[in-house]
């Protein structure tokens, strides 16, 4: 695939509009941090500080973009490029590290012809008129066929990763699911981040979620996600790799810009609406925005059965506050005295947020810990409340407690500096006191994952592994979930952009693929 001189032209023209490289000079995603790296290394030998635990084997893998091109014709947000892999297989007592750019369409494109070509999510949150100029020269090269109009096949699919029913997906809200391929090579899992993206049949409809919410029991896979193009909702219940249940939602005008998590319990599915709105006139004024800010809508929260057919509607329940929300941590079901259900459910909120959505970077808006409680029949929050007022988000927990009653989870310190986070404190969320913070130092941490050990019995009984970034290189942390001490440093022979959710496949799942 090649540009015709015409569309060179033609994008010159663009190029001076957008203006990429001053735009990225003076952004805050300049930080060395956000620097992509282009070596694709393949089991290069890890060094270990410290004692690597006998019952830790398996693959710890995080996700993250990692743009293809220096310099970038696009302005960049954390959210552009296609996705890089970061693989660290540990077995018999010996680690190696692996990593590979997820192909996607997108991807082989943009690599075909050289150079980023559509449009990324900082030009969505900072292009103006220049946007809106670059989406109607695209749609005229997507109606001349001389450009293929990936829309939910194309993403880059660098948010998050995730095992399924002996599958392993990236997702990025924005598209389709990207299912990886995986094959054995002397007896080792190799995943070179080849793969293709996946409707299950053609009954995903829409956009799936970044997070979906996996119940630990059946496997089945919920998830909640916005439209871009149209506004709608797309709510899906995966069983057994096949789409079981479907429902697609239209929001008025003006609706929420994300929604990147929901929870389940035993009986629902919940996820907010946030009060972050699109507006695609915000794109209208000079470096505007497609997203806003709306201090008067009030945060809800969307509840809906988890044995929904396409007909159930879906409840809103006000918090009667502004509030934003990425992350969620987890919800249950409790009794009340009176025979009735609450919904127990917990996360960081955003009490604003800006319209930049300059995610992980000091410009963004701080979350706090919060409890919800909610009355589903008769739709009313009955309890709204703060438990942390230190910024903290991406939080983990045993997963093996999604959808019941916890106790412990793992929050990221993202106010401590604003890139990334610099820290992680252990939580106890039942007793609502803080257990136990470690300071990362020098280094950024992406996200604690628990991992918990083999044959534990304890809520808490494993282990937390966050990858860590420097200038020069980068580590895997290993700290005992129980004492929040450090195990062991897995030193990764190349430093590793900025990025943040991971997966730990073990034997079992590894057996599984």
């Amino acid at each position: 695939m090649q540009l015709t001189d015409t569309q060179k032209q033609e994008l010159a023209t663009i190029d001076s509009a957008i203006q990429a490289q001053a735009y990225n000079q003076r952004s805050a995603y300049r930080h060395w941090g956000f620097r992509a790296i282009h070596t694709e290394m393949n089991r290069a030998p890890v060094t270990v500080t410290g004692n690597l635990p006998a019952d830790l084997e398996g693959i710890y893998i995080r996700n993250g973009t990692n743009p293809q091109f220096d310099p970038m014709s696009i302005r960049y947000q954390m959210f552009d490029g296609p996705g890089m892999l970061h693989q660290v297989h540990i077995k018999n007592g010996q680690a190696s590290y692996t990593n590979s750019y997820v192909r996607s369409k997108r991807f082989q494109v943009e690599r075909a012809l050289g150079r980023d070509i559509y449009i990324s999510m900082g030009e969505l949150l900072t292009g103006g008129p220049a946007t809106l100029a670059k989406m109607e020269w695209l749609q005229k090269q997507y109606k001349e066929g001389l450009l293929p109009e990936l829309k939910f096949s194309g993403t880059g699919n660098g948010t998050a990763i995730q095992f399924h029913s002996g599958q392993l997906y990236t997702f990025n809200e924005a598209g389709y699911p990207f299912r990886l391929y995986v094959r054995k090579e002397n007896g080792e899992l190799v995943i070179d981040g080849t793969g293709e993206p996946t409707t299950w049949g053609g009954k995903l409809t829409g956009p799936f979620s970044a997070h979906p919410a996996i119940d630990p029991d059946t496997g089945d896979m919920y998830s909640v996600a916005t439209n871009r193009y149209d506004g709608s909702i797309t709510i899906v219940q995966v069983s057994n790799n096949e789409v079981v249940r479907s429902l697609t939602y239209q929001q008025p005008p003006k609706q929420m810009a994300w929604i990147h998590e929901c929870c389940i319990t035993e009986n629902y599915i919940i996820f907010p609406d946030i009060s972050m709105r699109v507006d695609r006139n915000g794109l209208l004024q000079e470096n505007g925005s497609m997203y806003y800010w709306d201090a008067a809508y009030n945060m809800r929260f969307g509840v809906l059965p988890r044995k929904f057919d396409s007909e159930t509607p879906i409840r809103w329940i006000s918090t009667g506050k502004a509030g934003t929300i990425w992350h969620l941590l987890n919800a249950w079901e409790e009794k009340r005295a009176d025979g009735g259900t609450n919904i127990v459910m917990y996360g960081p909120r955003f009490h604003e947020y800006p319209a930049t959505v300059p995610i992980h970077t000091p410009e963004e808006s701080h979350a706090q810990l919060s409890r919800w409680v909610i009355d589903p029949e008769v739709g009313t929050v009955l309890e709204d409340r703060v438990l942390v007022e230190w910024g903290y988000e991406r939080c983990s927990f045993h997963i093996g407690y999604r959808g019941r009653k916890m106790r412990y989870c793992y929050l990221l310190d993202e106010q401590k500096e604003g890139y990334m986070g610099k820290g992680t404190l252990k939580y106890d969320i039942l007793q609502e006191r803080e257990v136990k913070y470690v300071d990362y130092g020098q280094q950024y941490g992406g996200e604690p994952l628990f991992v918990p050990r083999k044959g534990a019995v304890d809520e808490d009984d494993g282990y937390i592994l966050d990858l860590m970034m420097e200038k020069d290189k980068a580590d895997v942390l290993v700290l005992n979930a129980k004492t929040m001490d450090e195990v062991c440093r897995l030193h990764l022979p190349q430093r590793v952009p900025f990025g943040v959710h991971a997966v730990w496949l073990d034997e079992e799942k590894i057996r599984q693929l």
